[in-house]
């Protein structure tokens, strides 16, 4: 590729280092992006050396045209509240719903406030989805490059972009419990069949 080089000029080395250090992840797909992917994947090797005496490794996911920053000892790991971890796990849920049903291309997934509303009221939490909440998790997300807001939120039809990377942001055991956490929680209500178990349901 014309953007391989030797040698990262060292200015050029610094800004990809502390980009990936402050957004975790860089997609290949996404426009703003796109040239610092493509650099990370030219210069993998080079940037490896820079974050291996910090424990951290890149991980570069082809398929998902995704790099991301790991740390290999699980330090300085992003800590989603738990209302943010649930609305992570609903656009994973839906992006996935999506890429098997629509011939889209990757970075075209969107999905409206809506989508989003309907499979959160699902879970019958006993905090509703405020538009609050939502713009507050959409600023974390977008600062990680996971999903971005495309439209001001105000509305049902208002379109989220979500990203790739979503795939690979929570890790697996994290994802099973909370599946199986919200399985939990909606066989509480039907047995319950009232609203008892709402009581129970407190934020950790």
């Amino acid at each position: 590729s014309f953007m391989r080089t030797d040698l990262m000029r060292s200015e050029l080395r610094e800004e990809l280092a502390n980009y990936l250090l402050n957004h975790c992840f860089v997609i290949g797909n996404l426009d703003s992006t796109r040239e610092k992917y493509y650099l990370i994947t030219n210069n993998e090797e080079e940037l490896q050396t820079i974050f291996r005496p910090l424990g951290y490794s890149i991980v570069i996911n082809r398929t998902l045209r995704v790099a991301q920053l790991v740390n290999l000892h699980e330090w300085g790991r992003v800590e989603f509240q738990k209302y943010e971890t649930i609305l992570l796990l609903i656009l994973r849920l839906l992006y996935v719903e999506k890429r098997e049903t629509l011939s889209v291309s990757e970075q075209l997934v969107t999905v409206t406030v809506e989508e989003v509303e309907a499979e959160y009221n699902k879970l019958n939490l006993p905090r509703k989805l405020d538009r609050r909440t939502l713009e507050t998790a959409l600023r974390t997300f977008k600062k990680y490059n996971l999903a971005i807001a495309i439209d001001r939120l105000e509305h049902p039809s208002a379109r989220i972009q979500v990203l790739s990377s979503i795939m690979l942001a929570l890790p697996e055991q994290t994802i099973t419990k909370a599946y199986t956490q919200t399985r939990e929680y909606l066989l509480q209500y039907e047995r319950a069949g009232s609203n008892s178990a709402a009581e129970e349901l407190s934020d950790d």
